[in-house]
């Protein structure tokens, strides 16, 4: 039995565990999602106890995390979710817990290890504008294309050099941080993938997988792999 801590995005739980997506995903793959709510005192407990996790999509971290002042186009950021995920990643990541960080997971598992963030991918890199990064309409239709580097560990998930995603999202990592490397580009250079460069199975997905885990098998894999990992860590 593999339990998977799923972060909550702040939709109904109750949404979230019967017909969400990451859910499904993680059933799918064989693994057990235990959705946990923001409390930063039960940070520790779940790291002991649960066997991998998947940190969601959701809105923007607090700049000051990664030590910036809030630019006017930084979306709305929520302390309670920011404060949970912070101590969790601390906790789990001590514990040398399995981590799958999708979007905004990505993104605050880079600001966590030391990391910092673009605020705003159009005003910051006008040369990506065009790509779209923030496509809503696509969510379950992939369009944007994403460079899978070779000789990382993403490369050989996907066994390719190139994949269509779906780009929800108007930040990304900027400054990566130590012990990290990007494993996925977009065609203007913003930042699609990262992993651990030691090995561990920290994996970051700019893109939305469990969206298009339904219909395409290879969107399956990071989910499979990070249960995989979980077996063989715990």
């Amino acid at each position: 039995m593999v339990l998977i801590g799923v972060v909550s995005t702040g939709d109904p739980l109750a949404r979230q565990i019967f017909r969400g997506d990451y859910g499904k995903a993680v059933r799918r793959a064989g693994g057990i999602p235990v959705f946990l709510t923001w409390k930063p005192k039960h940070a520790a407990f779940w790291a002991k106890h649960l066997n991998g996790f998947l940190f969601t999509g959701g809105g923007d971290p607090d700049p000051k995390y990664y030590g910036q002042a809030m630019l006017p186009q930084c979306g709305a950021t929520n302390a309670s979710r920011d404060e949970f995920e912070l101590a969790l990643l601390k906790a789990v990541i001590s514990a040398g817990k399995p981590i799958l960080g999708i979007c905004r997971g990505e993104q605050i598992l880079n600001v966590a290890l030391g990391g910092t963030l673009i605020q705003d991918i159009p005003s910051q890199r006008p040369e990506a504008a065009a790509e779209n990064h923030r496509d809503n309409d696509h969510r379950r239709n992939p369009s944007h294309p994403a460079r899978v580097l070779p000789g990382t560990f993403l490369h050989s998930l996907f066994g390719c050099e190139e994949l269509l995603t779906n780009s929800i999202h108007h930040q990304a990592v900027d400054t990566l941080a130590p012990g990290m490397r990007v494993c996925a580009l977009s065609p203007a250079g913003i930042v699609e993938g990262i992993e651990a460069e030691d090995g561990r199975f920290l994996l970051g997905l700019q893109w939305h997988p469990e969206a298009l885990a339904a219909a395409d098998e290879r969107m399956r894999r990071p989910f499979g792999a990070l249960v995989e990992a979980c077996r063989k860590t715990n």
